[in-house]
């Protein structure tokens, strides 16, 4: 191999080491938005699951027949 092809060579894989971690780096965003948008779901669901248990229970306590 010439010097020149050497050098081409050593830039080829020095640019596709960068471009892999810049891929890598976009990918780790993109599950971090994903994880954030699952635990904002999660957390709704778990507030709205609260909400309709109390509903419930505050339902039953005022029945016509649950009164002391």
């Amino acid at each position: 191999m010439t010097a020149n092809e050497i050098l081409f060579l050593i830039y080829g894989v020095a640019l596709g080491a960068i471009w892999m971690s810049v891929l890598h780096a976009r990918w780790a965003a993109q599950d971090v938005r994903r994880s954030r948008a699952t635990s904002r779901a999660a957390l709704r669901r778990a507030a709205g699951d609260r909400y309709l248990s109390s509903l419930r229970l505050y339902q039953l306590h005022n029945r016509t027949g649950a009164r002391r």
